[in-house]
């Protein structure tokens, strides 16, 4: 059919979105293969809930430093040979726990996946300011953020199963596989959409005029120091930080604390961990659905997103009921609705920093900047977790220290992330 510039654009660009969501399924797919390990190599290496902690945080250790030149090196390289270097780099470490003899050992393979995945939350915002009408920005988010909840799902069942039939080491084998998979797929399908033959010329057109003005390859990037002259990127990091906080207690955590406290075997806690993060993948990707469709253009260009993140975050705190709900299945509903307020603070924090950027070709920095917050936080979340269980013996404080970091989190987005990064600032009163 000739092409008029009349004809319906197409969806193929939710190729590249499922692409995303894959690639943060699969980096949360090898966090959490250790987590769901974890009550088998405590017996077999001896581990006190201290040193489980540390284990548990070891990858943070190297993710967190990690973020800002892993978003430096994504702004110079680009999207499509960042991703397949680092997933390719990162699989390998997690293949290698398989062969781990001793504690020191798991450690040393959890700082090299720490290496190889700090580009991923970066790479997914970078991909998706090129790909993504402003439109549908907190959508194409969603769909991405929701990798890690069906990643954790998945591997739940997936690795529960596998360690309770096959052994523990084969199950890291397992999971660093699939990263080697995706690769390939990554790199016979990615291309920037003005070079992707496979998009519609319809499709293409839309993206491009849709888009943030210029994409990632306008020539007025900012520096590290010149992003961080606004208040607004100090607010973004806090924020990252106080809600990744709740994020790594149950990523780290969940499974054990459903074994220790509500004395489940490790196949039982894995279906019910999985269930849960089933359920905020789900209740993710509508909450983004939702956000975009209340948001004018007008709205996400005064950063009013960040009211979504006040509410969400206030959502999200729901978990300090947890140690008080005697009730399995209410219990499972509180940590699935936490987990997706969790996810959905997550999807509209990135898509608020897309919003208030405008310099795109500074996108991986300014990610990997809140990136690097919300993983100093997340880097303490496991420790401090251990340390609370092992001096109260029990779970309830550490709920409580996570919900009060969420309320802290939703006044700091009030107060501290009003204003654009990269523009003439604009009167406070025309974004309230």
């Amino acid at each position: 059919m000739p092409d008029n510039g009349r004809e319906r654009p197409g969806r193929k660009r939710y190729i590249v979105y499922g692409l995303l969501f894959t690639m943060t399924l699969i980096n949360y797919f090898d966090r959490t293969v250790l987590s769901i390990a974890m009550p088998v190599l405590i017996q077999q290496f001896a581990l006190t809930p201290i040193a489980v902690g540390y284990l548990l945080s070891a990858f943070i250790w190297s993710y967190a430093p990690c973020q800002l030149p892993a978003g430096m090196i994504l702004d110079r390289w680009g999207t499509r040979a960042t991703a397949a270097r680092c997933i390719a780099f990162w699989s390998a470490a997690t293949a290698l726990t398989g062969a781990a003899t001793s504690f020191v050992f798991v450690f040393f393979t959890r700082l090299l996946l720490g290496i190889g995945e700090s580009p991923t939350f970066p790479l997914a915002a970078r991909a998706i300011r090129e790909w993504a009408p402003v439109k549908e920005r907190a959508l194409a988010f969603s769909i991405s953020g929701s990798g890690p909840a069906f990643g954790t799902a998945v591997s739940a069942i997936t690795i529960a199963w596998l360690v309770s039939t096959i052994g523990w080491r084969l199950a890291f084998v397992f999971s660093g596989a699939l990263g080697c998979i995706w690769v390939v797929v990554w790199l016979l399908v990615y291309r920037d959409p003005e070079e992707a033959t496979w998009l519609p010329a319809a499709e293409q057109r839309m993206i491009l005029a849709e888009r943030s003005p210029g994409g990632t390859s306008d020539t007025d990037g900012m520096t590290l120091k010149e992003l961080l002259s606004y208040q607004t990127m100090w607010g973004l990091f806090l924020v990252q930080g106080c809600v990744n906080y709740t994020q790594y207690l149950f990523l780290t955590w969940l499974p054990t604390y459903l074994v220790q406290s509500r004395g489940l075997n490790i196949l039982h806690s894995g279906l019910q961990t999985g269930i849960c993060y089933l359920g905020a993948m789900v209740l993710t990707i509508g909450m983004g659905r939702l956000c975009d469709h209340l948001l004018t253009p007008e709205a996400v260009r005064a950063g009013k997103r960040r009211y979504a993140v006040v509410v969400l975050a206030f959502g999200a705190s729901v978990m300090v009921l947890a140690p008080y709900t005697s009730s399995e299945t209410l219990l499972l509903a509180e940590i699935t609705f936490s987990l997706a307020c969790v996810q959905s603070v997550f999807v509209n924090t990135y898509s608020l920093t897309n919003d208030l950027l405008h310099a795109g070709k500074s996108i991986g920095t300014a990610v990997g900047w809140i990136q690097l917050g919300g993983n100093i936080f997340g880097l303490v979340a496991p420790i401090a977790t251990g340390y609370i269980v092992a001096a109260t013996g029990s779970f309830t404080s550490a709920f409580l220290l996570a919900g009060g970091l969420l309320i802290i989190g939703a006044l700091i987005t009030l107060t501290m992330t009003r204003r654009p990064v990269g523009a003439p600032l604009i009167p406070v009163a025309a974004v309230a």
